[in-house]
């Protein structure tokens, strides 16, 4: 399957939690405009999550240098996403290894801890 088509369809999935958690998804203007590298390293995929007017948006390629870089599981992801795992745990456990603007990061894990 195309790569823009499995984004697609992980935009469908993040766009369901947004709508779930309207709280969420206003605080996201506070890191607007920032890019998020996600490598699923178990499905060798790799896909962008542009935070963009209070939205997410899943880019498969993207040629500016993400704010922040993520890698892990896809499970883990989404586990992290629709509030069934700390963020900080998995963090610790190194299931999932982030990089890039802590200022940023740290903002964007906190968002999701308030998810679960």
């Amino acid at each position: 399957m195309p790569l823009w088509m499995e984004a697609i369809g992980v935009g469908v999935f993040i766009s369901n939690i947004l709508d779930k958690n309207p709280n969420f998804k206003e605080k996201l203007g506070e890191i607007d405009d920032k890019v998020f590298l996600f490598e699923a390293r178990d499905i060798k995929k790799t896909f962008f999550l542009h935070i963009k007017d209070k939205d997410i948006k899943v880019i498969p390629h993207m040629r500016r240098k993400p704010d922040v870089e993520m890698r892990g599981d896809v499970s883990v992801l989404i586990d992290v996403l629709t509030g069934k795992e700390d963020p900080d745990t998995v963090f610790f456990t190194r299931r999932l290894e982030i990089t890039g603007d802590t200022a940023t990061a740290i903002h964007f894990k906190n968002l999701l801890a308030a998810l679960g």
